[in-house]
């Protein structure tokens, strides 16, 4: 059993159970939005670690430029901290209840993180969980009772 670490944007949605870790370490992007001390922190919870197996980016409701060159920024070092991790996990989570237009974000950074992650093990997937209070999607909540996620993976 591994390490889990969660790293959670100002006002998203706690992305859920995280399988067989044994261990969870969560924080999350200042309230101030200063994602350069996210990195730093990343960097510390990563540095030379080798047990951690899954990463965690939970988004909340932001969409436009200025969220997608952040969550690249943060969705790259994740995945780099895994790049020697047999069979790493990088999972972008968001609200069920999300946007549209905040689904074809994530789509197209999974896509963008996939291509990086070119000749490495590590995969990425996208989990839409239900907030507190709120009733999972009913094609959600059919993938879950199945056990299915949407990954892709980098090979």
């Amino acid at each position: 059993m591994g390490t889990t670490i969660v790293v959670m944007e100002p006002g998203s949605d706690w992305p859920g159970p995280f399988g067989k870790s044994a261990h969870v370490l969560a924080f999350g992007v200042g309230a101030d939005n200063r994602y350069d001390r996210t990195h730093e922190r990343l960097a510390a919870m990563f540095g030379g670690r080798r047990d951690v197996s899954v990463a965690v980016l939970a988004c909340n409701a932001s969409t436009g430029a200025i969220a997608a060159v952040e969550r690249i920024r943060l969705g790259r070092s994740m995945l780099d901290a895994l790049k020697d991790v047999a069979h790493g996990r990088l999972v972008l989570s968001a609200s069920a209840g999300s946007s549209h237009e905040l689904l074809g974000d994530l789509l197209e950074l999974a896509a963008t993180l996939v291509d990086g992650a070119r000749g490495s093990s590590a995969t990425v997937s996208l989990n839409f969980s239900a907030g507190p209070g709120q009733a999972p999607k009913p094609a959600q909540r059919a993938a879950d009772d199945r056990g299915e996620s949407a990954s892709l993976a980098g090979s």
